[in-house]
């Protein structure tokens, strides 16, 4: 799934900015975190028949993954 590259490289991108140019703390959980909720959310915008959860892609991803 390029999504999940696509999600981490721009999130991690996007902390190293805010990091640079706004004084902002590295902090790698909230990139994690935020990657995770851009990943999901792009599956579930993309695939209609997507049926799981948030929270069930937080627990088990790759499990979600190979049920699409």
């Amino acid at each position: 799934m390029g999504n999940v590259w696509i999600a981490l490289v721009s999130e991690i991108w996007r902390h190293k900015n805010n990091c640079l140019f706004k004084g902002g703390v590295v902090d790698h959980s909230e990139v994690f975190s935020l990657a995770q909720l851009k990943v999901w959310s792009w599956i579930v915008s993309k695939i209609p028949a997507v049926n799981f959860s948030f929270s069930d892609w937080c627990l088990e991803p790759l499990v979600c993954i190979y049920s699409i």
